[in-house]
C-alpha cells in the first residue's frame, strides 16, 4: 500500500547511501585534499542546508502542482555536482590545490542548495500525498532508512572491488531512478480536495489505501473520529470534518510545516495511549526528520498576526529560561562534538585503522538499525526515565567510545569488530539525542511556538552545530591527527553535559 511513498524513499535514499557517505575519502584518496580543506568542503552542506531547506519548501508549498517537477530537477542539478566530482583528476593536475579545491567547493555549494533540500521535499511530498492517512508516514519512511544502510553496504563492497569510481556510477543509477519516479508525482492540493480517492484514478496503482487503519481505530467508525475530536491534541486529518473546517484541513495539507506538526501530534495522541512498545511505522511517524524541521523556518515573514506574535513570544520563551537556552545550547554543542568524529569516521577507519571499504561499509546497516531501533524504543524510554537521565547517557556514550577508539591497534585481528561494535555506540547516541530533544521541545513550548522551536532545534544541531563540527574536526585532525581530534570532542561534549545541568539546576 502506498506504493509511490516507499519508491521516493528507496530512491531518495539510495542516492545519499551511495557516493555522499565516501566523499571524504574520494577528497583525500582522489583529490589528495588536507584534512582541514575537506573538513571546510564537508561544512559548506550543514550551513546551505537550514537556509535551502525553507527556502524550496516555500516553493513547493506555494506551487504544489510543480512538487514533483521541481524535485526532478534539484536532483538533477544536485546529482550532476556530484557527478562531476569524478572528473576532477582527470582534468586537472595533481599539482593544481588551488583550482581543486574552488571547484571542489563550488560543487559542493551546488548539491547543498539543489541536491540536499530534495529530502525535505520528498517528505512534504508523502505527508501531502498520504492525505488523511498521514499517521502512516513512519511507515513510508523506514524503507529510506533500509535503503540507505543497504546503499552504504553494497557500495563499500564494490568501492573494495573496482575503487571509489563505481560509488559516483551507483549513484548515477539512483538518480536517474529518483528522477524517473518525481517527474511522475502528483502531489494533491487544495484545489484538489486533498483526497488521493477523488479525481485521481490514474495514480491509484500506485496509491493503493487501506480501508482500515492499523494502530488505534477505523478511519471509516464515524463514533470514533467523534470521540477523537474531543482532543485538543487531536489532529484534524483524522476526524470528522464539518464544512467550517475544511478550509484548515486544506492548508494543513499543502503547509509542509503544518501538515509535519498534524502527524506528529497524531502519533503523540496515540502514543500516550499506549504502555508497550508501539508499531515501529507509528514510532518513526512521531520523530521528525530534521530536514522537515527545517521547513519551519517557512514560515518566518508570513504576514500574519498569529505568526508574529508567536515569534515574538518565541524569543522570551528561550532567553527568560536558563533552563530553555541551555538545553537549545547543549543541542548545538552535541552537533559539533558529534559531528567532528561522524564526518570523519571512514577517513580514521581506513587511514588509520587501515581497514577495507568493504568493511567500512558495514557502518551504513548497523548505524541505521541502531537509530531505528533506538527511536522505536525512545517513547518508552522517556516515560521510564528522566530527561537529564538520556542526555547524560548520550553524552557519556561517545565520550566512552571516542576513548574506546584510541586503544584499537591498526591492523589488529579484533579491530574489525571493536570498530563496527563502536558504531552502535553513534546510532544510539544520535538517535537518543533527537529523540529526546523532539519530546523536551513539545514540553518547554507552547503549542504554536512548537513548530519554529523545532526548527531552531534542528539548524543549531545539524546545520550550525555539523557544520561547525567539520571545520574544528578537519583542523584538529589535519593538524594533530585523530587522537586531538578524539579529545577535543571529548571535551566539548563534557562542557556540552556540565552546560546542560548548569540550566536544569536554575
Amino acid at each position: 500500500m502506498f506504493l509511490l511513498p516507499k519508491l521516493l524513499y528507496i530512491c531518495l535514499y539510495g542516492v545519499l547511501g551511495s557516493a555522499i557517505p565516501y566523499l571524504s575519502l574520494f577528497y583525500s584518496d582522489s583529490l589528495h585534499l588536507t584534512g582541514q580543506q575537506i573538513g571546510a568542503i564537508l561544512a559548506i552542506a550543514p550551513f546551505i542546508q537550514s537556509l535551502a531547506c525553507p527556502f524550496w519548501t516555500i516553493q513547493v508549498d506555494k506551487k504544489p502542482q510543480f512538487h514533483g517537477p521541481l524535485m526532478a530537477i534539484l536532483m538533477l542539478i544536485g546529482g550532476l555536482s556530484v557527478i562531476a566530482l569524478m572528473f576532477i583528476p582527470v582534468i586537472l593536475p595533481q599539482d593544481t590545490t588551488s583550482a581543486t579545491l574552488i571547484i571542489t567547493a563550488v560543487l559542493a555549494i551546488s548539491f547543498a542548495f539543489f541536491g540536499q533540500p530534495v529530502c525535505v521535499l520528498v517528505d512534504s511530498a508523502v505527508l501531502k500525498i498520504l492525505g488523511d492517512y498521514k499517521i502512516y508516514y513512519g511507515d513510508q519512511r523506514l524503507w529510506g532508512s533500509i535503503s540507505n544502510g543497504i546503499c552504504i553496504l553494497l557500495v563499500g563492497y564494490f568501492i573494495g572491488l573496482y575503487g571509489i569510481d563505481c560509488a559516483f556510477y551507483i549513484f548515477g543509477i539512483s538518480v536517474i531512478g529518483f528522477i524517473t519516479i518525481a517527474t511522475g508525482t502528483k502531489v494533491p492540493h487544495a484545489g484538489l480536495g486533498g483526497s488521493l480517492a477523488s479525481g485521481q484514478d490514474e495514480l491509484d496503482p500506485l496509491y493503493i489505501t487501506p480501508t482500515k487503519g492499523y494502530y488505534t481505530y477505523s478511519p471509516n467508525n464515524e463514533s470514533e473520529n467523534i470521540r477523537r475530536m474531543d482532543s485538543s491534541t487531536s489532529s484534524h486529518a483524522n476526524t470528522l470534518l464539518i464544512d467550517s473546517e475544511q478550509s484548515l484541513l486544506n492548508l494543513q495539507r499543502t503547509v509542509t510545516s503544518m501538515a509535519a506538526r498534524d502527524v506528529h501530534d497524531e502519533a503523540s495522541l496515540i502514543l500516550d495511549q499506549m504502555d508497550s512498545l508501539p508499531p515501529l511505522g507509528l514510532a518513526l511517524s512521531h520523530i521528525p526528520t530534521l530536514d522537515t524541521s527545517l521547513a519551519a523556518f517557512a514560515s518566518i515573514g508570513c504576514h500574519d498576526d498569529d505568526t508574529d506574535s508567536s515569534q515574538e513570544s518565541l524569543k522570551e520563551t528561550i532567553f527568560s529560561s536558563p533552563k530553555v537556552w541551555s538545553f537549545l545550547l547543549m543541542t548545538l554543542f552535541f552537533g559539533i562534538f558529534y559531528s567532528m568524529v561522524a564526518q570523519f569516521l571512514f577517513l580514521f577507519l581506513k587511514q588509520d585503522l587501515d581497514l577495507e571499504a568493504s568493511v567500512i561499509g558495514w557502518t551504513g546497516p548497523i548505524g541505521g538499525l541502531t537509530e531505528v531501533s533506538t527511536f522505536y524504543v525512545s517513547r518508552l524510554l522517556l516515560k521510564n526515565y528522566s530527561v537529564p537521565s538520556l542526555v547524560t547517557v548520550a553524552h557519556v556514550a561517545i565520550i566512552l567510545r571516542n576513548m574506546a577508539y584510541k586503544t584499537l591497534v591498526p591492523g589488529a585481528t579484533t579491530t574489525m569488530a571493536y570498530a563496527l561494535m563502536l558504531q552502535l555506540v553513534n546510532g544510539f547516541s544520535y538517535a537518543m539525542i533527537w529523540s529526546t530533544c523532539v519530546s523536551e521541545v513539545d514540553r518547554m513550548f507552547p503549542v504554536h511556538q512548537r513548530a519554529i522551536a523545532q526548527g531552531i532545534l534542528a539548524s543549531l544541531f545539524s546545520g550550525l552545530g555539523f557544520g561547525i563540527g567539520c571545520i574544528v574536526g578537519g583542523y584538529a585532525y589535519d593538524h594533530y591527527g585523530i587522537d586531538m581530534l578524539l579529545n577535543v570532542s571529548m571535551a566539548v561534549a563534557a562542557f556540552s553535559l556540565t552546560m546542560f545541568w548548569i540550566g536544569r539546576c536554575f
